[in-house]
């Protein structure tokens, strides 16, 4: 992966371009060249590719695509680059033969702006289909549905509807979909009036609100939830009604036909194979069951114990071959970091291991803070060893996060059910799904190794998923984008 940085303005209006039944037929004459490299095609039939933008692309070798430096579209921070825009997009180059050229950008006037000056094929940047007469651009089929949600600080006046509203200091990103959504609603409310931020993101809209600069904002639900650590005196007042879709976008104009075909065809092969729901599960998947108080009092502490704690747990981490955030929120979710913990059930420790796990890994005292990361960490990637079946990478650490938790013979039966009630005992959406079963009398005979409460398993696997993730992005958002404005080529490890 090649990492640029645009210049572009950050107040772009998008200009008109041509219609869309003439690109569709361009992608449509030759929808059988889309997954075929330059030259395999030339060498096949003697001909050159039309000089379009996927001819460019391929004569090229790299595909540009720009998005929003946010948690969730791509960041870079000092551990790598990330994003579910990223893994796509790599995804699409890779299926085109040609490597990835990823273009950060502050904002969403500053994506379609790159994309309307020729700098990027494509934007990859959570955009949702904008329906205003001036659209000049065609959207991909849709990879994760999203809600649009009113948000408010705590302690000020709730709104409830959008009436409420009216008068208040409203503010949304400019050429977004919220926007849209305010302008029709201002049909049926005249009086109805907001601001639009053209030179800030997410992070920076929720921050002047949790500052008292403003009365409410408008924004995507899973970027809120992405961000509701950072900002606790934040509260969703209420959602729009209309749902939304976020895609992928390229310029409208007869030279993007091929390329627009291509794209649709990868995400529609994607959506086939499993593979977005893969992705969907990875980054989203936790979202809906994130517990606001929990994460909260989790930002509270990282900020005043984890500095302390932070050099240990990166050392250890290090020696035994595991991230160290992902070993933070493991130990944050059994122990809130306490050393001397104890369980009903007798475990122990920092990382709560029982005396039988202790001895397994080589820890003899388990109140000690290194032995029992040192234990925790051994224990948790052997359990990731142990894991049978063609279960994804991504969704190893899932598995034995479960297992961590109710033990790998109960993770066993769930996985079983899973197979038993038409699912796939190596997709951690379908076992999740079983582990409820696990305390029911009635799916007992299909056991083998007894009761089990799963539920608690699936709320421990999306706590240490949500403490991960916060970790993973916790730092200051401007600080984010200077650093993977800054990042120069660096390779996609992971994507």
């Amino acid at each position: 992966m090649i990492l640029t940085s645009t210049t572009g303005t950050l107040e772009a209006n998008p200009s008109p371009g041509n219609r869309m039944l003439r690109i569709l037929a361009a992608g449509v004459l030759v929808i059988a060249l889309i997954a075929c490299p330059r030259a395999q095609w030339q060498a096949s039939t003697g001909f050159s590719l039309p000089h379009d933008s996927l001819a460019r692309v391929l004569a090229s070798g790299t595909l540009r695509a720009v998005s929003r430096v946010n948690p969730a579209t791509f960041v870079i921070d000092r551990y790598g680059p990330s994003g579910i825009e990223l893994e796509l997009a790599s995804g699409f180059a890779a299926s085109l033969g040609v490597e990835l050229e990823m273009i950060p950008a502050a904002t969403i006037g500053e994506a379609y702006a790159t994309l309307d000056a020729g700098r990027a094929d494509i934007a990859a940047s959570g955009l949702t289909e904008r329906r205003v007469a001036e659209r000049a651009y065609l959207y991909s089929a849709p990879y994760l549905g999203v809600s649009q949600q009113v948000v408010y600080r705590s302690g000020s006046p709730k709104p409830d509807s959008v009436a409420d509203l009216v008068g208040t200091r409203v503010m949304v990103l400019a050429q977004s979909s919220s926007a849209d959504a305010l302008r029709r609603a201002q049909a049926a409310l005249p009086n109805l009036g907001w601001m639009e931020s053209t030179q800030a993101d997410t992070p920076d809209l929720l921050r002047r609100l949790a500052d008292g600069e403003i009365d409410a904002a408008v924004v995507k639900s899973h970027e809120f939830y992405m961000h509701a650590g950072l900002f606790p005196s934040l509260e969703v007042a209420f959602e729009l009604p209309e749902s939304e879709q976020l895609a992928w976008a390229v310029t409208e104009n007869a030279d993007n036909g091929r390329l627009y075909a291509a794209m649709q065809d990868f995400l529609h092969r994607s959506e086939q194979d499993g593979d977005l729901d893969l992705l969907r599960e990875r980054f989203f998947g936790y979202l809906p069951d994130i517990n606001r108080l929990a994460l909260n009092a989790f930002a509270a502490r990282v900020d005043k114990q984890l500095p302390r704690l932070e050099p240990l747990m990166r050392r250890v981490a290090k020696q035994e071959g595991i991230d160290w955030r992902l070993l933070a929120a493991i130990s944050y979710q059994e122990s809130h970091w306490n050393p001397q913990a104890v369980s009903r059930k007798g475990a122990s420790g920092m990382m709560m291991l029982t005396q039988r796990a202790a001895t397994e890994v080589g820890v003899r005292d388990r109140h000690n803070m290194e032995q029992s990361l040192r234990g925790g960490a051994r224990y948790f990637l052997g359990l990731m060893a142990d894991l049978e079946g063609a279960i994804a990478p991504a969704e190893r650490k899932l598995f034995a996060l479960a297992a961590y938790n109710m033990g790998a013979a109960h993770l066993d039966d769930a996985r079983r059910l899973a197979t038993l009630r038409g699912g796939s005992a190596d997709n951690w959406t379908d076992v999740a799904e079983q582990l409820p079963l696990l305390a029911k009398r009635e799916w007992r005979s299909h056991m083998l190794h007894g009761y089990a409460r799963g539920l608690e398993t699936v709320s421990f696997v999306n706590g240490v998923r949500q403490y991960h993730r916060f970790l993973e992005h916790h730092e200051d958002p401007e600080g984010l984008y200077a650093m993977t404005t800054g990042a120069s080529a660096r390779p996609a490890s992971g994507s």
